[in-house]
């Protein structure tokens, strides 16, 4: 008799819309649970993650009804999991205890059971978890046979638990099926009831395990009509009735209270295969693609493939610096946190957990086939709560502003902290003397919540994709190639730094729009990649920068201070000297900032000008402005207002950040911000000096 283990994991990301869960919940959540609730003898054992299971209690208490008479029947049993599905490998040690302890204390709340075993979010494994897993309480989890095939077994040999261990404590653990992963939905119920056959006699350990995203049911381009519509769902759970006593339907529990382990195991830091490929930089990823696919033509490809890695998880913090900055503030939180967790009350301590918590929730931090990284309201949500959680733990009554050294990003250099009450800045002497972020703790904003236009693996494919519209809609997402609109090939304009703010330019003075644009102008010399010197004064910090430009020496001295409330101001000082040509020449010099408000660039958000009072201008459009001296930015919804003054006249070139990302339903067009360049011209000649002065103020409306 073979066992049938069928695990279901439902999960929305902390800052998700709420029309997003509800078309989620009546598209997968609501029509699998009634429909399985008429097959009592199928048993399901169910991840819900903490941000979806509490919106679920709020705004659908039928289906948890549904669930706990489920429950109370035997029918389903809960995992539990990080309570925000946090990737535990990269999360401080006493969060990732502190999040799975809060899961099941909800899930005994709801269903009076703690759960026994644990959803691994992105199955990321890392060798040292067993400890963490075991002194939170946890008896099993679930990977995916990748996992074990790295480490050596082979496929025929997974079909039950493993004892794993780090320092002595013990953890079971459960390999779930690719290939079953890649058959339900996607293939004819025949196909599974074929797969089962034959295993049959061939696998140790009896045990057929599926465990994967509850969304492919129904959420997944295409698959609730489906599986659903179509009938391929019930169609399943008949089929499983009709094996009778030669497939048994247990939960995991009930396996591992009736079998006993197949061996100890070790297993490597890794993901699921796909995750390998995606983590990897961008033209590497491609070429990982090609050969993984290429070996599955092979006689022996199955085999190759067994010995085939691409990168971890934790690569996405060195692909994307903007993910590596979320990770890097998250851990300065969650420092915080402990070292007031002496001082401050158990209250304060509980709330601003979690908020830390919440902003460890794992899909703003990378990207794959999924929006991830590439959703600025995912990474909104991350330093919203971040900041929360840090503003319960000042105390700071008189306002004083702090200024520090820390190498807070972790790349060898240090950054200048500047904090108040009411304004955040991160500087980055080593780019230029970038202004790397802006936040303004008591809104819970980070105005600086922009990310580049990098090249993406994918990106190749996209010509494909426009003109393969018309795809099998049974497809998994893998596989499928769309676009959400046509010509987004125009679109693809790539970044080859990070964007920040007070960023220096030295620009040609015919350098055209478009070609900043596109990234495709040439800077006459590149400041972002110019260490600037660093002095630290009481309300802020100077930073001085020098080299050639046009064969004249330069330098430039920016003074930052700290005005008021929410409010600073950036100084510019530039002297040119020793020019080598006895031709004066003309350039322009620009100082770019890219910002971005919580609404993005939608109908609540606009742009004013000092030159055109009342004319409001969308933030995700390009223009070109002359004489302007200051603009306003305006998010009317969360009640927001940016306001940036010159001292002088300046010309502005202000255009948005767009990014071309693959998500589950296709390529698609994502805004990221709005970069403004402002620029005066220059002559390149002995003693020619500019002075420049921005007022920068963030305030509620």
């Amino acid at each position: 008799m073979l066992n049938f283990i069928f695990c279901i994991h439902n999960h929305q990301p902390v800052g998700n819309f709420d029309h997003v869960l509800e078309d989620a919940y009546s598209r997968a959540y609501e029509p699998f649970l009634k429909k399985i609730s008429k097959f009592p003898s199928i048993k399901l054992t169910l991840h819900t993650s903490g941000f979806l299971l509490d919106w679920l209690c709020e705004k659908q208490p039928a289906y948890i009804d549904l669930l706990a008479k489920m429950v109370d029947s035997k029918q389903v049993e809960i995992l539990g999991g990080g309570f925000y599905e946090p990737v535990l490998a990269v999360i401080p040690e006493a969060d990732r205890v502190g999040q799975i302890q809060m899961m099941s204390e909800r899930v005994d709340e709801l269903f009076g059971v703690r759960p026994r075993g644990l959803w691994l979010a992105e199955r990321v494994w890392d060798p040292t978890l067993p400890k963490s897993l075991k002194d939170a309480g946890v008896e099993y989890v679930i990977v995916d046979d990748y996992h074990f095939i790295r480490s050596g077994l082979k496929k025929e040999e997974l079909g039950g638990y493993y004892i794993s261990e780090d320092q002595g404590s013990t953890i079971k653990v459960f390999p779930g099926s690719e290939r079953l992963r890649y058959l339900i939905p996607f293939a004819p119920v025949d196909a599974f009831v074929d797969h089962i056959n034959s295993l049959e006699g061939n696998l140790k350990g009896r045990a057929a395990i599926f465990a994967d995203d509850g969304e492919k049911l129904g959420v997944w381009p295409g698959t609730d009509k489906w599986v659903y519509g179509e009938g391929w769902f019930e169609s399943f759970l008949e089929k499983i009735e009709s094996f009778g006593d030669t497939l048994k339907s247990v939960t995991f529990s009930e396996y591992i209270d009736s079998e006993e382990p197949l061996g100890r195991v070790y297993l490597p830091t890794t993901s699921y295969m796909e995750m390998g490929e995606w983590s990897l930089p961008a033209h590497v990823s491609k070429e990982y693609g090609e050969l993984r696919d290429a070996i599955k033509g092979f006689e022996e490809g199955e085999k190759v493939l067994s010995f085939l890695q691409g990168g971890t998880w934790r690569n996405f913090f060195s692909k994307y610096p903007e993910a590596n900055w979320m990770h890097k503030r998250m851990l300065k939180v969650s420092k915080e946190i402990g070292e007031a967790s002496k001082s401050s009350s158990k209250y304060i301590i509980k709330e601003a957990k979690k908020h830390l918590y919440m902003a460890q929730s794992n899909d703003a931090y990378w990207h794959g086939v999924f929006g991830g990284l590439y959703l600025p309201h995912l990474r909104t949500a991350v330093f919203e709560n971040l900041l929360k959680a840090e503003t319960l733990l000042e105390k700071n009554p008189l306002n004083l502003v702090s200024t520090s050294l820390e190498d807070f990003d972790c790349d060898g250099f240090d950054e200048v902290i500047i904090k108040a009450n009411d304004i955040n800045l991160f500087f980055s002497p080593r780019m230029g003397g970038a202004l790397m972020a802006i936040e303004a703790p008591v809104m819970g904003l980070n105005l600086t919540n922009v990310i580049s236009r990098w090249f993406e693996g994918y990106h190749m494919k996209l010509k494909e994709a426009e003109t393969g519209l018309t795809e099998d809609t049974t497809k998994s997402i893998h596989d499928r190639v769309v676009t959400k609109e046509e010509g987004l090939v125009n679109y693809l304009n790539f970044d080859s730094q990070r964007r920040a703010s007070l960023v220096d330019h030295f620009l040609r003075q015919d350098e055209s729009f478009d070609s900043f644009i596109r990234s495709t102008h040439g800077e006459l010399t590149n400041l972002q990649e110019t260490p600037y010197e660093q002095k630290l004064n009481p309300n802020g910090l100077t930073l001085k920068g020098q080299g050639r430009v046009m064969g004249s020496a330069f330098e430039i001295v920016k003074d930052v201070t700290i005005t008021g409330e929410a409010s600073f101001s950036a100084s510019y000082s530039l002297s040119l000297a020793d020019v080598s040509s006895l031709e004066s020449s003309v350039c322009n010099f620009g100082v770019e900032f890219n910002l971005m408000l919580p609404c993005c660039d939608g109908p609540a958000c606009y742009l004013e000008l000092n030159t055109e009072v009342g004319v409001k201008y969308g933030l995700g459009e390009r223009a070109e402005h002359e004489n302007v001296k200051k603009i306003m930015l305006y998010d009317t919804f969360t009640g927001v207002k940016v306001t940036i003054k010159t001292s002088v006249g300046v010309g502005l070139w202000r255009f948005p950040i767009e990014t071309v990302s693959l998500s589950e339903a296709g390529f698609e067009r994502n805004y990221q911000g709005t970069s403004f360049l402002f620029f005066l011209p220059i002559e390149i000649r002995p003693s020619s000096k500019l002075d420049l002065r921005f007022d920068f103020v963030i305030e509620k409306i």
